[in-house]
């Protein structure tokens, strides 16, 4: 019968190219390339192409903490600790712009859907509306009472949601720049939100190790999730809508069934905190990453999710793995999934190399001439 079963996830492809912890992800809309951005001063695009070359770009002068494609790809934006935000094309030679977005550290960037608007969050507790081809600032959001960590378009653009250090869930309104629903934590801070695809419900990742996933429009709490022994750091919603990524510093990644409320596989793979996931838009690759430094990309394979078949396969997963009583004692009876057995994750690809971009060797060139005149 197990032969019948649905199939489970599967690593793909494992990197390895910065030298700091990735703070965040994002696929490429066409789902060939994944950015990256690391505390390690570099944002790196992903060729997920075979053998293929990948570009390091180390324009920031510190950390980078967010990213962003514009809907067609064409664009990348980073956000970084040197309160500046960058707007790449994803080319060895690609072109590159910055502004001065903040007073403070900015932890978060955002294209709308036309690609032509960007939001930026920040530490100076605003967040900011911004024209990507002029760099002209629009507006403020500014209720915010402490940092924020994440702001994000809706699907349709019109609405911004944001999650501040202050506990709280704000969602403005783009056309007027009202606030127009808060929700608010008693825990802990949230971390991280993601729009659902319908653009009706926002999960948010909270430092408390709960996952809840809020009703925009009738300003309710639908669902909670305790499924991390530790804080959540990053969601990603399925493009089906049916389906929920999340990432914690228990070193886990979990995924699940929104329709059924119950977690249907528990990853592993990361040898320390997980801090970024996203979905490929189609659905069929998710990415992982986090302090180790380690990419992982993964074949999602939830087409092929049946419900009414979990049981039997997660008893049977259970059966298979789990040793002593833990089968007695859990209440999880997620599928449980580690990669580091596996082919992909053994094997690095030997013609893999990142090569530095036209503008990041032009820097670096700028900077040896500038200690070079300072140590004559």
């Amino acid at each position: 019968m197990e032969n019948n079963l649905f199939s489970d996830p599967v690593l793909e492809r494992h990197f390895t190219g910065h030298v700091g912890n990735i703070t965040q992800l994002r696929f490429s809309p066409d789902g060939h390339q994944i950015a990256t951005s690391s505390l390690d001063n570099t944002v790196i695009i992903w060729n997920l192409k075979q053998a293929a070359r990948c570009i390091r770009f180390a324009s920031h002068s510190a950390a980078v903490y967010g990213v962003s494609w514009s809907p067609k790809g064409s664009l990348i934006a980073s956000a970084s600790q040197d309160r500046t935000v960058k707007i790449w094309e994803p080319k060895t030679r690609g072109f590159s712009s910055e502004f001065v977005a903040h007073g403070k550290p900015v932890r978060s960037v955002d294209f709308d859907p036309t690609g032509q608007l960007i939001v930026t969050a920040s530490d100076d507790k605003a967040v900011k509306l911004w024209r990507v081809t002029r760099r002209q600032f629009i507006t403020s959001f500014t209720e915010q009472t402490n940092w924020v960590r994440s702001a994000k378009f809706s699907p349709n653009g019109k609405l911004v949601a944001t999650v501040s250090d202050d506990k709280s869930l704000r969602i403005y309104d783009v056309s007027t720049g009202e606030c127009v629903r808060i929700f608010t934590e008693e825990r802990a801070s949230p971390a991280q939100l993601a729009w659902h695809p319908w653009g009706n419900m926002i999960a948010v990742a909270l430092g408390c190790n709960r996952i809840k996933v809020f009703d925009v429009g009738n300003s309710q709490l639908l669902q909670l999730y305790q499924v991390h022994s530790a804080p959540v750091n990053d969601i990603a919603f399925h493009p089906s809508g049916n389906f929920l990524l999340s990432a914690s510093d228990d070193n886990t990644m979990r995924i699940l069934d929104l329709l059924e409320g119950r977690p249907i596989y528990t990853l592993t793979g990361h040898t320390g905190t997980v801090n970024a996931v996203a979905f490929s838009q189609d659905g069929n690759k998710f990415a992982t990453a986090g302090s180790d430094r380690q990419l992982l990309v993964w074949q999602s394979n939830l087409h092929t999710y049946d419900a009414s078949q979990f049981e039997a396969k997660s008893i049977s997963s259970c059966d298979i793995s789990c040793t002593g009583n833990s089968k007695a004692t859990s209440n999880d009876l997620s599928i449980r999934i580690d990669p580091r057995e596996s082919l992909a994750y053994r094997a690095l690809d030997e013609n893999f190399q990142v090569v530095d971009s036209q503008h990041t060797k032009q820097l670096h060139n700028e900077h040896l001439t500038a200690n070079s005149k300072v140590s004559n």
